[in-house]
C-alpha cells in the first residue's frame, strides 16, 4: 500500500479529497474549486501577510510548477478574484488542483519528499477520455514541484481514474442487488456544471453522455430577475428555499433590508419566487427530456448523484418509480457519522458520497491488478 493515498473528486463549487496516510484512517479536505494564475511577487507579498494569521495550508494554497504559479482555492477567490471557469475542461485544471492537495495534505501532516502517492481522480463521464492527458502530467510533475515555497517530490505508484458515478456502483449498491455482470444499470450524475448519464451492461459501460446542463443553467435564468446577485450566493439561498422555495430563505437577498422599506423588500422577493419556480420547472423539463433519450427500455437499477439531483429528489424518484432510485443513503450515512462536524459546516454528506465510495475502492484494490484504465465499450 501506498504511504498516502488521496480520492479526488474535483467539483464545479468545491473539490473533495478523501485520503489516508499509512495505517488507515480516512480524512477529509474541502477545497474551493477556483484557480488563478499569479506572479510570483504577488504571492510572495500574499504569503507574507498571512504568516500574521493561522490559515490552514488547504486554505492558502499556491502551486508552483515549471516556473508557472497558480493559486488554488480560497486565496484564488478571495484574494485573486477568481471566477468558477465552468467552460474549460476539467483536465485544464486538474493538474493544479490536484498538486496543492497533495501538497497542502504534505504540508499538514509532515509527509516526506520521496514516499509514495496512490491517487485516484473522478472525471465527468463526457470527459473521460482526458484522463490519459492527465496521467501524462501528473507522473510528471509530482515528482518536482513547490507548494507555498517549499520544494515538494513524491512517487507517483498508481493512478486510478473513472467517471463520476463509479464510487457509487462500486460502493454503493444495495444489498442483494446481484452481480453486476448480470444487472442493466443507470448512473445519473447532475452537479452544477453539467449532466451525465451512462449504462452499465454485463459488467462495462456501453453507452452514455454528458451535456452542460447542470445547476448553473437554471441560476442563469434566475439571474435575469437577480442581476446584482452572485452565482454562488444565489445558488445557496435556492437550494436552501428548497421545492416549495421558502420565502424566508430568499430574504437576505434583498436589495432593500431597511424595515421601512417593507413593502419593496416583500414585492421584490416575491418576483424572485416566480423567477425560481419558473426556472425550475423548465430546468427539469429540459433535464428530463434529454435524460429520456439515454434511459435504455430495460434497466434494473437507477443510480442517482450529485448536488442538483439531489435538489430534484421527487422528481427523480417520480421518473424512476419503477424500479427505484438508489441514492446510496447508507453512504451518506456513513459520511454524516465520520465526518460529521465538516459535513454540517458545509452542508454537503450527499454531495461526498461518490467520491466516499470511489475513496474505498482505491483503498481496497491491489495495486498489481489496477493500472489507470476503466473498461469503457465503444457506443
Amino acid at each position: 500500500m501506498a504511504d498516502t493515498t488521496i480520492a479526488c473528486d474535483l467539483g464545479s463549487l468545491k473539490s473533495k479529497f478523501f485520503y489516508t496516510i499509512k495505517q488507515f484512517k480516512p480524512e477529509l479536505m474541502l477545497i474551493e474549486s477556483e484557480v488563478a494564475k499569479v506572479s510570483q511577487q504577488s504571492i510572495e507579498e500574499h504569503e507574507e501577510v498571512v504568516k500574521l494569521g493561522s490559515l490552514t495550508p488547504e486554505n492558502f494554497a499556491w502551486v508552483e510548477y515549471k516556473g508557472e504559479h497558480r493559486a488554488v482555492g480560497f486565496l484564488a477567490k478571495d484574494r485573486f478574484n477568481a471566477d468558477l471557469n465552468l467552460q474549460a475542461p476539467k483536465v485544464q485544471l486538474a493538474l493544479y488542483k490536484t498538486l496543492a492537495a497533495i501538497g497542502a495534505i504534505a504540508q499538514k501532516n509532515g509527509i516526506a519528499n520521496g514516499t509514495s502517492v496512490s491517487l485516484g481522480l473522478l472525471f465527468p463521464y463526457g470527459e473521460y477520455q482526458d484522463h490519459k492527458l492527465f496521467q501524462e502530467m501528473i507522473t510528471e510533475a509530482i515528482g518536482s514541484f513547490r507548494f507555498r515555497g517549499e520544494e515538494k517530490s513524491f512517487e507517483l505508484e498508481r493512478l486510478v481514474c473513472r467517471p463520476e458515478g463509479f464510487g457509487l456502483v462500486s460502493r454503493g449498491r444495495l444489498a442483494g442487488s446481484g452481480s453486476l455482470k448480470e444487472r442493466t444499470i443507470v448512473v445519473i450524475v447532475v452537479g452544477y456544471r453539467d449532466a451525465s448519464i451512462y449504462v452499465w451492461q454485463r459488467g462495462a459501460i456501453s453507452k452514455g453522455a454528458t451535456k452542460k446542463l447542470g445547476f448553473n443553467k437554471l441560476i442563469k435564468a434566475v439571474q435575469l430577475y437577480a442581476p446584482n446577485q452572485p452565482d454562488s450566493r444565489l445558488a445557496a439561498a435556492i437550494c436552501k428555499a428548497g421545492a416549495k422555495i421558502s420565502i424566508k430563505a430568499l430574504g437576505h437577498l434583498s436589495r432593500f433590508p431597511d424595515p421601512s422599506d417593507a413593502a419593496l423588500r416583500d414585492k421584490e422577493i416575491a418576483e424572485l419566487r416566480k423567477a425560481i419556480a419558473r426556472a425550475r420547472e423548465q430546468y427539469w423539463l429540459d433535464l428530463c427530456g434529454w435524460l429520456r433519450n439515454h434511459i435504455p427500455v430495460e434497466l434494473d437499477e437507477v443510480i442517482v448523484t450529485g448536488g442538483t439531483a439531489y435538489y430534484y429528489e421527487r422528481e427523480f424518484n417520480a421518473l424512476f418509480a419503477s424500479p427505484g432510485v438508489n441514492w446510496s443513503s447508507e453512504l451518506e450515512e456513513q459520511v454524516n457519522n465520520c465526518f460529521r462536524t465538516k459535513v454540517a459546516e458545509n452542508g454537503m454528506s450527499y454531495r461526498l458520497t461518490d467520491n466516499y465510495g470511489f475513496f474505498y475502492y482505491l483503498c481496497g484494490t491491489d495495486s498489481s491488478l489496477e493500472r489507470t484504465r476503466t473498461h469503457v465499450r465503444a457506443s
